[in-house]
């Protein structure tokens, strides 16, 4: 192994060789840690040269396995020193790895970060104790501050430069001009959605954007019409199902393209294979429509909120292969995520379940849409539309998302109101009802960057299918499909 110091740096390359034999045995392990380790942290330099390889093998989505990696390894001098490579299936040989994986890579990190530190005092010291130029300990001072927080975010590499306000003001002028003369957007919009768009000016990177709404208000429908609406504008999509698994989403999807279509189908037929051979034909042109649509679903049995950054990575990699860029993570729904870890109350897991789905966001630069569900206090007001105190166990959800949507259909609640027929309040219940009939509301009540809004929709529950209200003017949109 090679020595860096006569003096001993703090490492553990056993911990190294374990994290590199796991990733290999299994590589979703790899795609766990990606981003959390880079090349440049370990402290063999044959380990760092091993981990970029196996990190650009799965970017591309390949297998990764000692065979695979050794022919990038036949002349590698390094590792002929360390016995050629078969060293890379005596990296496997004992499988410690697997169990520990995040730990060894967290304690690869902190030994990094602590091997930077003494680099760093190194240098002060140098510093200091040259007095052959003009002597500014000020500027020493200063120097010393900027290479101390380089360690503490990661690195010198990964050190951001400060941006001056003259900087910053000319680049959200630019910004401002490129989205009003189109060749740039407020973030991922949906042409057969507008009302969404308008309700949260765009799902841009980084955001975390929360859809709130009791059950039977179309939370789920909702979520289904922005996924496949920006799939089929080319935005990439990764459909995180906590709620239902992905056949059952299908069955929705199916059912409300098939309305698209014209046909009479409904979610039930669908369900119960009630599909005529006409029916099925149609089905097999959409589905030729959609087959390079970028939308990915995964149902995953169990989810702990802090794997759903290296999640959205994989499909980030996976997609780039397809030549597509993961613009949208929605997840249903949030209740269902397990928190980072237990706490006293549910109050305080599902703030740091908020707190991580953010970062989340903002560290992997795509929008995150996580559906939230509603307290039952909702249902014993005569309003019962959304309020921000709503969030069920909020904690701090409504102050880390930067925007809050929310659902609500008054038909739900009119049809558990019916009068009997002979009941003189039955004439201004039907009036009612028939204002209501199929429509939702859907509007914002946070929004960080811009003003909230209200916009009344289409909902066909039977369909499952959400319309905007441009619906009825273009004659139900059947054209938009293959006849």
């Amino acid at each position: 192994m090679q020595s860096h110091s006569s003096i001993a740096l703090p490492r553990n390359v056993e911990a190294e060789a374990a994290l590199l034999g796991a990733m290999m045995i299994d590589n979703r392990i790899a795609d766990e840690v990606f981003g959390r380790v880079e090349p440049a942290h370990f402290f063999e330099p044959v380990h760092g040269r091993i981990f970029a390889a196996i990190t650009g093998m799965r970017r591309k989505d390949m297998l990764v396995t000692p065979v695979t990696l050794r022919p990038m390894f036949d002349a590698d001098e390094g590792m002929a020193a360390l016995g050629g490579p078969s060293y890379l299936g005596g990296l496997t040989g004992s499988g410690a790895g697997l169990i520990g994986a995040r730990q060894f890579a967290q304690q690869i990190y902190d030994l990094a970060a602590l091997r930077a530190l003494i680099e760093v005092g190194r240098t002060l010291v140098e510093r200091a104790m040259d007095t052959s130029e003009e002597i500014n300990p000020r500027a020493q001072i200063e120097a010393a501050e900027t290479l101390l927080a380089s360690v503490a975010i990661g690195g010198a590499a990964a050190a951001p430069k400060p941006v001056g306000l003259g900087q910053a003001w000319d680049s959200a002028i630019r910004k401002a001009k490129a989205v009003a003369n189109g060749t740039a957007s407020r973030g991922a919009m949906i042409a057969r959605f507008v009302e969404w768009n308008e309700i949260t000016g765009g799902m841009s990177p980084g955001q975390l954007i929360l859809l709130g709404g009791r059950p039977g208000m179309g939370k789920t429908a909702i979520a289904l019409a922005v996924a496949v609406g920006a799939a089929a504008a080319g935005f990439g999509v990764l459909f995180i199902s906590r709620e239902m698994p992905v056949d059952q989403l299908m069955f929705r999807i199916i059912a409300d393209m098939m309305f698209e279509a014209g046909s009479a189908v409904t979610l039930e037929d669908v369900i119960s294979g009630r599909l005529n051979e006409g029916d099925l034909v149609l089905a097999e042109r959409i589905r030729a429509r959609i087959d390079d649509w970028p939308l990915v679903f995964e149902e995953p049995p169990r989810l702990n909120v802090t794997q759903v950054a290296p999640l959205i990575r994989k499909h980030q990699r996976q997609l780039e292969g397809r030549g597509h860029a993961l613009a949208i993570t929605i997840v249903d729904y949030l209740g269902l995520l397990e928190p980072p870890a237990k706490r006293q109350n549910r109050e305080q897991e599902m703030g740091d379940t908020s707190k991580e789905l953010k970062m989340a966001a903002r560290d992997t630069g795509t929008a995150v849409v996580a559906l939230a569900q509603l307290n039952r206090g909702v249902e014993s007001r005569d309003d019962k539309r959304p309020m921000l105190s709503d969030l069920r166990d909020s904690g701090s959800l409504e102050q880390d998302a930067d925007t809050v949507v929310f659902a609500y259909r008054a038909e739900y609640y009119l049809k558990q109101a019916e009068p009997d027929h002979h009941d003189r309040k039955r004439g201004d219940w039907e009036i009612e009802m028939g204002a209501e009939r199929d429509r939702l509301d859907v509007y914002s009540a946070k929004v960080r960057q811009g003003a909230t809004q209200r916009r009344k929709v289409y909902f066909f529950g039977a369909r499952q299918a959400v319309r905007g209200a441009d619906y009825m003017r273009d004659g139900g949109g059947a054209s938009a499909w293959p006849t």
